[in-house]
């Protein structure tokens, strides 16, 4: 045991001093992990009985991995601050240095901190070749693999194929910029490096295409590379699609990226990815923008200019839903009846609704409204057979469709059922009634239903003499059939989309 020493948790409560030059001359630009690791290793260089000893330990106190430790290291020792040693075993000794001392006394040495990754660099240098890099270069670069944490040869394989494209004056803050980019996407292998590198080729050679077609013969620039590869992996846009769309730069005197991008971004908001799909629209626009007019018109704006927005929806309406530009006008009438709001967002809600129902074509509507005009006459009927003079209703025309569909009933029956309840107040429940009774001992006929009302009328002990008073029997089998106008079918259209 030693003759003087602390207690063994006197350092919990003891201070340890950093210096304000550390803090303004090289914590404010560090990363945060490497400047946990110095003022960690600081602390224990003062109490070294506490310390941790060996790096293994050291990273799972700080919660960090080993390799990001030693990196911390070899970034404080290219600082000046620190000495790292390794022994015959590479096992990492670590030395602080004194900062003023350092500082005031120019005993910091770069090449020191270069010796440490001395087979890089001379594989870093052969890439570059004839071009000289400075030291201040080679710091730089290690930066991608301490902070960065991109492996070693992973930074040689990214440098050798921009100097391959861009030559060996590449600067080194374009290469900072790569290497960030790189870091963020998670390229740190040899593999996932050899598969950006390839898809990467594939983009430039294309974008090398797209800008020979605008007229502009030079290697695309970082920024123009990855506008290709947004148009390409984000909106969906082929070579062939793109190049399509280049004809439309024609319209200004000297095409760019920036431009094409406006009109590929417009494209996108109107669903188009493909050649096809661009070229059918760039030829037939002028036409499309006469018909969406002719629907504004129709929901009362007459000096409207169609807009992306309408033109999309527009698209969605005739190209991908195959309806026709008559059924487009049809809904915007529709809208224009119903008086709430008349703008395109209710036809698009309209034509959804047809849709479902699969109504795309005119005539698809007109048969339809042919069917229910005639259903709503045969209501009528049914009502006047019964002594009730209202309109139709929504719910009348419900519960007549289900006698029909659901039960199968004949309509001459419904007819025989609605002469039977012209004495009831409420005339529709009691047609509805007889006709359950009737659905229920499996009648059918008029035969059968007359037979069933005989046999109530003598238990209920009914006077033969009311049933004498009776409407006037009727051909059920006849019902007189119209031809209807247009006007007279859409004075049907109220609700369509919600029956």
């Amino acid at each position: 045991m030693a003759f003087l020493s602390f207690s063994e948790t006197y350092h919990m409560f003891d201070i340890t001093p950093v210096e304000n030059l550390f803090i303004q001359e090289f914590m404010l630009k560090a990363p945060g992990d490497f400047v946990k690791v110095y003022l960690y290793g600081l602390k224990q260089c003062y109490h070294p009985v506490q310390s941790e000893n060996s790096i293994e330990s050291f990273a799972k106190a700080l919660c960090l991995e080993e390799k990001v430790v030693e990196n911390a290291f070899l970034y404080w020792e290219r600082q000046g601050i620190m000495r790292v040693h390794k022994d015959k075993d590479q096992l990492l000794s670590i030395e602080y240095l004194n900062i003023k001392d350092m500082l005031y006394n120019n005993k910091h040495e770069p090449s020191q901190a270069l010796y440490h990754y001395k087979d890089f660099n001379q594989n870093l240098q052969a890439i570059f070749g004839n071009r000289m890099l400075t030291p201040q270069e080679y710091l730089r670069i290690y930066d991608w693999i301490e902070i960065l944490l991109l492996p070693a040869e992973v930074v040689l394989m990214m440098v050798q194929f921009y100097i391959s494209k861009k030559g060996n004056r590449i600067s080194i803050n374009y290469l900072d910029k790569v290497a960030q980019s790189w870091a963020n996407d998670g390229i740190n292998t040899l593999q996932k490096a050899e598969e950006y590198i390839k898809q990467y080729e594939s983009y430039y050679q294309e974008t090398i295409a797209v800008l020979k077609y605008l007229g502009i013969h030079r290697s695309p620039s970082k920024a123009e590379l990855d506008l290709y590869k947004k148009w390409q992996d984000v909106w969906g846009f082929s070579l062939n699609a793109i190049l399509e769309a280049c004809k439309e730069t024609t319209k200004i005197q000297s095409p760019n990226m920036a431009y094409l991008d406006k009109i590929l971004e417009s494209l996108y908001k109107l669903g188009l990815s493909s050649q096809q799909e661009i070229k059918i629209y760039l030829s037939s626009r002028d036409s499309v923008n006469d018909k969406i007019k002719d629907v504004l018109f129709n929901l009362g704006y007459k000096d409207t200019a169609p807009t992306p927005e309408h033109q999309a929806l527009y698209l969605k309406w005739t190209s991908n839903w195959g309806m026709d530009h008559e059924v487009v006008l049809l809904a915007c009438r529709q809208a224009v009846r119903k008086k709430s709001r008349t703008n395109i967002n209710q036809v698009d809600e309209i034509l959804t609704a047809w849709k479902k129902r699969g109504f795309v074509k005119a005539q698809d509507i007109r048969n339809y409204l042919r069917q229910k005009k005639i259903l709503i006459d045969q209501i009528k009927a049914v009502l006047d057979r019964a002594g009730d003079n209202r309109e139709v209703t929504a719910s009348d025309q419900k519960l007549f469709t289900k006698w029909i569909k659901e039960w199968n009933m004949p309509y001459e029956l419904i007819l025989l059922a609605a002469e039977y309840s012209t004495m009831a107040e409420n005339k529709l429940p009691f047609i509805n009634k007889i006709l359950s009774n009737w659905y229920n001992m499996g009648i059918t006929t008029v035969k059968e239903a007359k037979a069933d009302h005989e046999r109530h009328i003598q238990g209920l002990e009914v006077a033969a003499s009311k049933t004498s008073s009776m409407k006037k029997q009727v051909d059920f089998t006849q019902f007189e059939q119209h031809s209807y106008t247009d006007e007279e079918l859409e004075e049907l259209f109220e609700d369509i989309e919600n029956v």
